[in-house]
């Protein structure tokens, strides 16, 4: 059988003002790496409080996992965010 690669990661720049959602990409996870100058709050599942945000400082990257589209997390501050879609730190094949 023919190897397939199901895992089609994508990288983006995104700039943030205020409550920014991400791009809509189909991944399992997604890499966020804040490049701002400053503190931003990432919030996934359609939340955007500060009980459920997750603080991200200044040069710090996190990998959000358990998602199926990267535009179910969103990112507030001002300034450039890069993230990459992917899937499960593996490649999925069929």
């Amino acid at each position: 059988m023919e190897y397939v690669n199901l895992n089609k990661c994508r990288s983006y720049k995104i700039a943030i003002a205020g409550l920014t959602k991400l791009v809509d990409q189909s991944c399992s996870e997604v890499v966020v790496i804040n490049r701002t100058g400053a503190d931003i709050t990432i919030n996934d599942s359609g939340y955007s409080d500060a009980a459920n945000a997750f603080v991200l400082g200044d040069k710090e990257s996190f990998t959000f996992r358990g998602v199926t589209n990267s535009d179910q997390i969103s990112a507030t501050g001002t300034g450039d965010i890069y993230i990459r879609t992917q899937f499960y730190s593996n490649s999925p094949s069929r």
